[in-house]
């Protein structure tokens, strides 16, 4: 194939092993479809590393995982977490499933109960409490909490009683916004605590706790490691900082020279008149564009982003097609058509490599936006 998207199974086992070191409790966040790089790939290689806590965001993906732990014979010894929204009409097929969902509003909580209070037979929801600790995106503010756990005694009182509904709140949890900001984080992580503090004075009773993302492991250490780390990106090797913390790429993205011709300074190359050359240039063609995932943004950065030919740095010429991009072979001995080209990652035995936080950087985006467009093999 012209373009070869693969995922290196070493390097995942490397970084499991590296946030291990920090946290040895480890709910592994595949959501997304890992990142773009498939469930159905990712999650043996995650079973055979031992990890057996999953983190999806839809209902969909939870059903997805349910299936390929069944056929992997590992269904009755994971767990499965949902971020994000699940709809009611699913909440049945859930508990089924036995699906630990995340509860982050007055609304959905209340919407939930009203549901499972007509069921017929004994119902048990394993939930999450989400606390919104200064992201404003998802979960109860400190001023929600008391009306929520007044709730949450109510049914465990009921419960006593007639056996119908119980909530087994496996964890309460928040999100750090901004790692790298000390000053913020701090903030968030008292709230957070101020929050969980007003839980146990109340006496609810409640599994985990958990706060680590990525950067927040790696900033911070086994500082605020509670009882779990939610950890997606630094698994697949995005380094979760704006400096490296020594894990490695478990994507290789690499394409191949299929054309190489020498254009005269002044002439163009690509659409529009942004390739105008600046020197008499061998130009190699390259076979990947943006319709493979490559952001067409990156051709804004001028003289800037690269790809690498025989361990050297080769520029992008021009404006990205979609399936073809423009290279600078000038100062590059020995290449011919046919020859690799590394688009992402590293290969073995070279000293440069191509982290997706540098062409995060030249997109003007961030590496989950780059990594979820990749088309992987």
């Amino acid at each position: 194939m012209l373009v070869n998207l693969k995922i290196n199974n070493s390097s995942i086992k490397k970084n499991l092993e590296k946030i291990r070191s920090i946290n040895e409790n480890i709910i592994c966040v595949i959501k997304d479809d890992a990142y773009g790089l498939k469930i159905e790939k990712i999650l043996p290689v995650l079973i055979k590393n031992d990890c057996n806590y999953f983190a999806v965001a839809y209902f969909e993906e939870a059903m997805k995982v349910c299936e390929i732990l069944k056929k992997l014979k590992k269904k009755n010894t994971c767990n499965i977490m949902t971020l994000n929204y699940v709809e009611p009409e699913k909440l049945e097929i859930a508990i089924k499933n036995r699906f630990e969902i995340t509860i982050f509003s007055k609304k959905q909580f209340y919407d939930y109960i009203n549901i499972l209070n007509n069921f017929k037979k004994n119902v048990c929801l394993k939930i999450h409490i989400k606390i919104n600790s200064g992201m404003n995106r998802l979960g109860f503010d400190e001023n929600e909490v008391f009306e929520i756990i007044k709730e949450i005694k109510k049914l465990n009182n009921n419960f006593l009683k007639n056996k119908k509904l119980k909530l087994d709140i496996v964890s309460i949890f928040s999100h750090i916004s901004d790692a790298e900001n000390e000053i913020e984080t701090e903030k968030q992580i008292k709230k957070f605590e101020k929050i969980l503090k007003i839980f146990d004075d109340n006496k609810i009773k409640y599994k985990y706790k958990h706060l680590q993302a990525s950067p927040l492991l790696f900033k911070y250490g086994k500082k605020y490691n509670y009882d779990f780390c939610r950890v997606g990106m630094a698994i697949y090797g995005l380094e979760p900082l704006s400096y490296d913390v020594g894990l490695e790429s478990a994507v290789l993205v690499k394409s191949k020279i299929i054309n190489i011709r020498e254009v005269k300074k002044g002439e163009k190359v690509s659409y529009g008149n942004k390739g105008i050359l600046k020197r008499d240039t061998k130009v190699g063609i390259v076979a990947i564009g943006y319709a493979h995932g490559l952001p067409k943004q990156i051709e804004s950065k001028k003289n800037c982003a690269y790809v690498l030919v025989n361990d050297k740095k080769a520029n992008i010429l021009g404006e990205i097609c979609m399936d073809m991009i423009f290279i600078d072979l000038t100062d590059i001995k020995n290449v011919k058509i046919g020859d690799e080209v590394l688009i992402v990652g590293n290969k073995k035995n070279w000293k440069n490599k191509v982290i997706l936080r540098q062409i995060a950087k030249w997109a003007n985006t961030i590496q989950d936006d780059v990594l979820t467009n990749f088309k992987i093999d």
